[in-house]
């Protein structure tokens, strides 16, 4: 199947420091060289520790945040060598949820405005046809029409992110990038956002790149997930291999720090330890070298490349060989 999201060397390097003179200035790696897909109708997964870059690579694919360097495909396009306005174009077909349902909505419109207002910039339609597309959304959401007619502060925040979900499908697009949706809600409001989620992708058939940092949600709403550390996809994979075999010792530890529902139950802990190194100062070699209990001298000074262990089943770490079966440390 040809992928409807191609991502290749995705780069994203912020200058820091140095002050009005720009000197002394700094070089923080949020992103180096990522590579994903993302094929119609799929959602993938992107899971790792706050900081990691996750947010970084969602926005980088609507060109949010302009990539350093890397290509980025969208139905075939390069979108790095799109006009702004064949961009403006193209994003109709692309769009976001962000993560805060309170800060993601203007507070001095009303919730109508607010989903009508990209439909208004793309003159999609007439104003009648606008205002009753407004309402099949808001049903859509699990909203009532008259919901239209308040301000977000009125709403919770579950019922916020529904008004953002609202707004994220007004154009009809067929990729959403999924910001964190749920860490800002209730445990029981989260379940609702998910199973929403779920059903508008049978529905309209949407391909999902679904950001969190929760394992547990990422496996019931994923089919593949990519697990990134300190800028770098050390890992990605069918949910199903992912979780019943992680192959990466970070992935390993991620998967083994999520709570079990039989608490007595015994269960082998992946432990690392230390903190995350600064990005502005990313280990050499494997990044990950620093926290691995299975450092070897060749992860401190050469950087591993992804393999294929299993059908689809990338790792970049230097326990496995480049080909065949994986044999994980000791």
């Amino acid at each position: 199947m040809t992928p409807l999201v191609r991502v290749e060397g995705l780069t994203r390097h912020f200058m820091v420091g140095g002050g009005p003179f720009k000197t002394g200035q700094a070089v923080l790696r949020a992103v180096d060289d990522v590579s994903f897909t993302v094929a119609p109708g799929e959602t993938l997964g992107l899971v790792g520790e706050s900081g990691c870059g996750k947010t970084t690579v969602g926005r980088m694919l609507l060109r949010l945040i302009e990539p350093t360097r890397g290509k980025i495909e969208f139905e075939g396009a390069d979108l790095m060598q799109l006009s702004p306005e064949a961009m403006r174009e193209r994003r109709r077909h692309m769009q976001i949820v962000f993560q805060d349902p309170y800060g993601a909505l203007n507070p001095r419109m009303k919730v109508e405005d607010i989903i009508k207002e990209p439909i208004e910039i793309h003159g999609t339609l007439g104003a009648n046809d606008a205002r009753r597309r407004v309402s099949e959304l808001l049903a859509k959401v699990g909203l009532a029409p008259e919901h239209g007619r308040r301000y977000p502060h009125e709403f919770s925040g579950g019922q916020r992110q529904r008004i953002g979900i609202a707004r994220a499908l007004a154009l009809s697009p067929r990729f959403i990038v999924c910001d964190e949706p749920v860490s800002a809600l209730d445990v029981s409001i989260q379940a609702q956002i998910v199973n929403l989620l779920q059903d508008l992708q049978d529905e309209l058939g949407l391909a999902y790149l679904f950001i969190a940092h929760d394992l547990g949600v990422v496996k019931h709403i994923s089919d593949r997930v990519a697990v990134m550390y300190l800028g770098k996809i050390v890992e990605i994979a069918d949910k199903r291999a992912l979780y019943s075999r992680p192959l990466h010792p970070y992935t390993q530890a991620l998967i083994a720090a999520v709570p079990e529902a039989k608490p007595r139950a015994q269960r082998r802990k992946a432990a690392i330890t230390g903190e995350i190194p600064s990005a502005l100062n990313p280990p050499r070699g494997c990044r990950f070298h620093t926290r691995c209990p299975h450092v070897m001298p060749a992860c401190r000074e050469v950087e591993p490349v992804a393999a294929e262990m299993g059908t689809n089943h990338f790792v970049a770490c230097h326990i496995y060989p480049a080909s065949g079966a994986a044999t994980p440390a000791a």
